[in-house]
């Protein structure tokens, strides 16, 4: 087995070796010609592996779209409080990382003219990512469990373990019911890197 060293300065060398096994047919390695650069490895820090704008990593749950898991219950409250158990936790790898919550669900308000606002927030550092990143509801059918999306987001800030929670309000009247179908739903946060 053949090999080529590369001897710094300072004594230590680098070695780039041929493969431990034979390969089904000669292999070719080409050097970039437009571009100076770093070879990563399985050593290499986050900082390098992920360039701005890219996803680095996708966390994903679900929940359960009625009141059969005691998540849910009726809400007519004026204060945001925690809505049932739409909550993922998530280790960013990044502090300055944007987090995307997306999820959708099924709810019905009975007031006409009433409607819904949503809180991105952050349970381990209390702390709200966006407030009222969408408003649902208003002149909906208010027998109608209509189809809500929610996509949020918000600086990590943190690099260890957090819970995001999705809270809600009853903005202007009314009570919100959630109690649709015993059915799953997806929900995910995307961090991304900037």
């Amino acid at each position: 087995m053949s090999s080529i060293k590369l001897k710094h300065s300072g004594g230590n060398s680098v070695i780039i070796a041929a493969p431990s096994s034979n390969p089904a047919s000669n292999r070719t390695l080409t050097v970039p010609s437009n571009a100076d650069g770093t070879i990563l490895t399985t050593g290499s820090s986050d900082a390098d592996r992920y360039k701005t704008g890219e996803v680095v990593q996708v966390v994903m749950g679900t929940f359960t779209n009625n009141y059969s898991d005691g998540g849910f219950a009726d809400i007519s409250g004026t204060s945001y409080v925690n809505y049932g158990p739409m909550n993922l936790a998530i280790t960013p790898k990044f502090s300055n990382s944007k987090l995307i919550f997306e999820t959708n669900f099924n709810a019905k308000l009975d007031d006409g003219d009433g409607n819904t606002q949503f809180e991105l927030y952050d349970t381990t550092n209390s702390r709200s990512l966006m407030t009222a990143g969408i408003s649902t509801h208003y002149q909906a059918n208010t027998n109608a469990y209509q189809n809500n999306t929610i996509k949020m987001y918000g600086d990590a800030g943190y690099t260890t373990a957090i819970t995001l929670q999705v809270r809600v309000r009853i903005a202007q009247g009314g009570t919100l019911n959630t109690n649709y179908a015993d059915q799953p739903r997806l929900m995910t946060i995307t961090e991304v890197k900037q």
